[in-house]
């Protein structure tokens, strides 16, 4: 065995408990902020990994961290998660038809977003961002309640950084108001996030979208 091959082993070695050690921290609920930084650790030295292993040298271990370090970052979005959570209905369908315009009767499920916001609208690295959902769910009149699926995709530049597990739970005709909170990775890069809110009930689904800025 060459000398070459005997540095590429003892890397392997040496970096292999850090990336084991990274997927340990993303793993307690809470702890999604921690779980973003070892992320992106875990992915520079598992770039490092293959670009040395590649390559041979200082350079590919440096170029290939680089790219790691950006699939790192993408993995710290990727292990957010709703911290909070909370719905409640804050119309009857007498109001909803009154301020929304809505038909007194249908024949099928209908969903409708009236809107969707993010706040604050700047946020910092670290910080939690408030997602709200304001919906109008229509039922015919063999229906006392449907089954309601409501859910967010965080995207940024075009590209989706995260899907959120859909809350899912029955409700009533009327107006709601689903409320969650999401924490932003400390590692989060700067500019401006849009979230895609989407409510679905059976054939019926309503999407808007909110904005929000991180900056330092």
């Amino acid at each position: 065995m060459n000398k070459t091959c005997k540095r590429r082993k003892l890397l392997a070695a040496a970096i292999v408990p850090i990336l084991m050690t990274g997927g340990c921290a993303t793993q307690q609920g809470n702890d999604q902020l921690m779980g973003a930084g070892a992320g992106m650790v875990g992915g520079a030295a598992l770039g490092c990994l293959t670009g040395f292993l590649a390559g041979g040298n200082a350079g590919g271990c440096a170029k290939g961290a680089a790219i790691g370090a950006a699939v790192g970052a993408v993995t710290g979005w990727g292990a957010v998660k709703v911290s909070q959570y909370q719905a409640s209905q804050v119309r009857t369908v007498q109001e909803d038809q009154q301020i929304y315009g809505l038909t007194k009767s249908v024949n099928a499920t209908q969903i409708k977003i009236n809107k969707g916001t993010s706040s604050p609208k700047m946020v910092k690295p670290g910080d939690s961002v408030q997602l709200f959902t304001d919906y109008s769910v229509q039922l015919p009149a063999n229906m006392t309640s449907t089954q309601v699926s409501e859910s967010w995709v965080l995207k940024k530049d075009g590209n989706v950084l995260a899907e959120l597990p859909p809350q899912n739970n029955l409700r009533t005709a009327g107006g709601w108001n689903a409320d969650a909170t999401i924490p932003i990775p400390t590692n989060a890069d700067l500019g401006t996030y849009v979230i895609e809110h989407k409510v679905l009930a059976g054939s019926s689904y309503d999407t808007d979208e909110s904005t929000f800025i991180v900056s330092r």
